[in-house]
């Protein structure tokens, strides 16, 4: 039922996890060569002009991902089986804030290696957004699980 608003919570968590998977979420400029590098979910690339060399790939970060959009979309499809989306909800948030720990790492160790400040984009904040949706999400899920339990006490 796309129009429950916490499938509709869902549903931009995972517009929200598509457009980080799709974005750089850092740069760094190195100094001498004034050489830049971006950030993503695939890794760290090299980037000179047109060309984009690949320097080190993040697949760990990319199954994360891959792993969390799938429960998240799954999850908007489950409206039936309330107990188990206030479940995957659950999940979903622990592994958004984990993702996040992990790329706020990724950026402080690649930053040292580079010996170069990160400069983070907006889409570096999406995992805790979607985490937050996903929050209120399973608020609502578990408002219509308890309006479902009280009507079945009526009967």
């Amino acid at each position: 039922m796309i129009q429950r608003i916490q499938s509709l919570f869902l549903l931009f968590a995972v517009i929200l996890i598509v457009i980080l998977m799709s974005n750089p979420f850092a740069t760094f400029i190195v100094e001498p060569q004034l050489a830049k590098y971006t950030l993503s979910v695939f890794g760290l690339s090299k980037v000179d002009g047109s060309s984009i060399e690949k320097v080190q790939n993040l697949w760990f970060l990319l199954g994360f991902m891959v792993i969390v959009l799938l429960i998240n979309l799954v999850t908007v499809f489950l409206y039936q089986k309330r107990i188990l989306q206030i479940r995957l909800c659950i999940i979903s948030i622990i592994m958004l804030l984990g993702v996040q720990g992990v790329m706020y790492y990724i950026v402080f160790a690649f930053g040292k290696n580079l010996n170069s400040s990160p400069h983070y984009n907006l889409v570096f904040i999406f995992p805790l957004v979607a985490a937050i949706l996903n929050f209120l999400a399973l608020r609502a899920i578990a408002r219509d699980e308890a309006l479902i339990r009280s009507l079945d006490r009526l009967r």
